[in-house]
């Protein structure tokens, strides 16, 4: 008795959940003129939008995953074969239509003879732009802007670098670069100083990939006589980024202090982009004048001529990214470019709002409370945001009782500040921690 009982209460939930005959159906689906409604998910996938995405043998290689044509060679008046507007249709549906929704997807038979299959999860992670994100890990990659105070409470500013080998704490330092644009890591050995045996090409190869720029693979930053840059003198260096004068400036930068012996010299960061959303907040008209209005990057020296022009505020592509005129949510940024010792002569026609713009952002960006100072010690490495993140360096100088300095190179040169630096790739870095994640979380 109690095992009938329970077998009709099997069958009541089957059929209540969605069981039509023996199969068992995920949703049901609305044709419509130009495109497919899952009604499950209430999103409608426009034909040709579904004839493109196949995911078959002859649409996908099935070992290598790239795609075997182009969206162009798609039919504008693509549809399912035979299907009229308005038509619903079930896992049950007779006589059989060229639609067919199966346990785990749907089959289409379309009017250029060709079939496609798709899994509900593909559908599912396509529906949205929040579950396409969440599929691409989105929530890991995507920048969240800071102050002074809010940065210090972020989850892996500070981390040691004998931790990054395990996974998951790889993973995580990872994330706190892409979403924060900065990471400190400490005890990273100093004793070999020399590019090719130094530590720090290690580090950066764990997180990514290292770009090599007309600087080489690895540079060296100290204090030299006669120098071709601003930063291997002891000045004080103001708020910059790195090579703006390139078409793609490099994405991260990492600066492994070797040696530290010195008065001064702290480092110090800003997140540009926190930067930008209090101009957006404060003076619309002055945020939209620095996403407009290009200026002049340019390196002169050393047999070198690099020339380019950005706007200092770097917006996503218009379509994907940019809000209402009247919105009160900033648009999406893709870089910011500031960079005034590696500024050139402004275009001639630049117009005269740029100049009260570009002053009330710089005195956003030099507020104290925007401004995260650390001064490395010897073992610290700093890796951070080149397109986002501003780094700068105070004055220093030798101590009153002249320790003397280590060599530095092939000639007696001798230095109490050293740091070793390198540029990294973006894509390396998202890429690893997104397998990562996937693999360890």
């Amino acid at each position: 008795m109690l095992r009938a009982s329970l077998t009709q209460r099997r069958l009541k939930n089957a059929i209540s959940s969605g069981v039509r005959g023996n199969i068992r159906t995920w949703t049901s689906v609305t044709a419509g003129k130009d495109s497919l409604v899952v009604d499950v998910l209430k999103t409608p996938f426009s034909y040709v939008w579904l004839r493109d995405s196949c995911q078959g043998p002859e649409s996908v290689h099935p070992s290598n995953r790239q795609k075997l044509h182009k969206t162009s060679d798609i039919p504008l008046d693509i549809r399912p074969k035979g299907l009229t507007a308005g038509e619903v249709i079930h896992a049950n549906t007779s006589p059989p239509t060229s639609i067919r929704v199966v346990p785990d997807g749907l089959e289409i038979r379309w009017n250029d003879g060709h079939k496609s299959s798709f899994t509900s999860d593909f559908l599912k992670k396509h529906a949205t732009p929040s579950s396409l994100q969440k599929f691409h890990l989105s929530q890991y990659t995507s920048p969240t802007a800071w102050t002074s105070s809010t940065i210090a409470t972020s989850p892996s500013l500070y981390v040691t670098y004998a931790s990054l080998n395990e996974p998951k704490c790889l993973v995580e330092a990872m994330t706190q670069l892409l979403k924060y644009g900065l990471i400190f890591v400490s005890g990273v050995p100093t004793e070999h100083k020399t590019n090719d045996s130094c530590e720090l090409k290690t580090l950066a190869e764990t997180f990514g990939e290292i770009r090599h720029t007309f600087y080489g693979e690895l540079w060296d930053v100290i204090n030299i006589q006669n120098s071709k840059n601003i930063a291997y003198t002891n000045l004080d260096l103001g708020l910059h980024m790195d090579l703006l004068y390139f078409h793609n400036p490099p994405k991260f930068q990492a600066l492994h202090c070797l040696r530290n012996r010195v008065i001064g010299g702290a480092s110090y960061f800003v997140d540009a982009l926190q930067a930008s959303h209090t101009l957006f907040h404060s003076n619309r008209s002055h945020f939209d004048a620095l996403t407009n209005i290009p200026v002049a990057f340019q390196y002169l020296n050393d047999e070198h001529h690099l020339y380019k022009q950005h706007p200092t505020i770097q917006l996503e592509s218009t379509w994907a990214a940019a809000p209402p005129a009247d919105s009160s949510t900033p648009p999406s940024i893709s870089h910011i470019n500031y960079s005034p010792p590696f500024q050139g002569p402004l275009p001639v026609g630049t117009p005269k709002q740029f100049y009260p713009a570009l002053k009330e952002f710089s005195k956003i960006l030099n507020d104290p409370q925007n401004t995260y100072t650390y001064t490395l010690k010897e073992g610290d490495c700093v890796l951070f945001d080149n397109r986002r993140v501003l780094h700068a360096r105070t004055a220093f100088e030798e101590k009153p009782e002249g320790e003397e300095g280590v060599l530095f190179g092939e000639s007696q040169a001798r230095t109490n500040r050293w740091l070793k630096g390198c540029y990294l790739e973006a894509d390396a870095v998202a890429d690893r921690m997104r397998v990562g994640r996937t693999k360890h979380f």
